[in-house]
């Protein structure tokens, strides 16, 4: 009984264990998670590559066509959309090289503008009275059709943050009334 319930924990982890993905940078296999991550920054969109090591399953017409004959058992097969034969470039040893000091680059131009941006809100904070910052403060949210750089407003500009400053907003607000001509 022991060795069964041992046996049936290793099915099941293995069973739930994650697939093996790579995310793809343009026409080329992403180098590390940073390039995936400035990649999305930049183009909002990232590819991801699932790799399948199963052989693909042959149909047998015959068997599609006695299924669907047999009257009162009516079955629905989906089949799994034809995969994109996307043709990516193997990356040599100069080019993941370059690809990686690229990142790391850029990386460090980000840390110097955001430490420009908090020293930028810092000495505006010590400009603006309490009366002033209530007045932008109201202007801000009078003026729905101005548009708003969040990145501007987030200490950190990547996804997550976006998301949670723009649910925090959505909560702050009311219900639009419909009822108005």
């Amino acid at each position: 009984m022991k060795y069964l319930v041992i046996l049936i924990l290793i099915i099941l982890i293995t069973s739930c264990s994650k697939t093996k993905t790579v995310f793809i940078c343009g026409n080329h296999v992403c180098v590390s998670k940073a390039e995936a991550e400035q990649y999305f920054e930049e183009n909002l969109t990232i590819e991801v590559k699932v790799i399948n090591n199963e052989a693909p399953k042959k149909i047998d017409l015959v068997e599609l066509n006695l299924k669907s004959n047999q009257k009162g058992k009516k079955e629905i097969n989906i089949l799994t959309k034809k995969k994109t034969r996307k043709n990516l470039k193997t990356l040599s040893d100069q080019e993941v090289a370059s690809i990686k000091k690229k990142v790391q680059d850029k990386k460090k131009e980000k840390k110097i503008e955001t430490r420009k941006i908090k020293s930028k809100k810092i000495k505006k904070k010590d400009n603006l009275d309490k009366d002033s910052k209530q007045i932008v403060k109201n202007t801000v949210s009078k003026n729905n059709n101005n548009v708003i750089d969040v990145c501007k407003i987030l200490e950190k500009c990547n996804i997550n943050q976006i998301s949670k400053y723009l649910l925090e907003q959505g909560k702050k607000k009311d219900f639009p009334n419909l009822s108005k001509k």
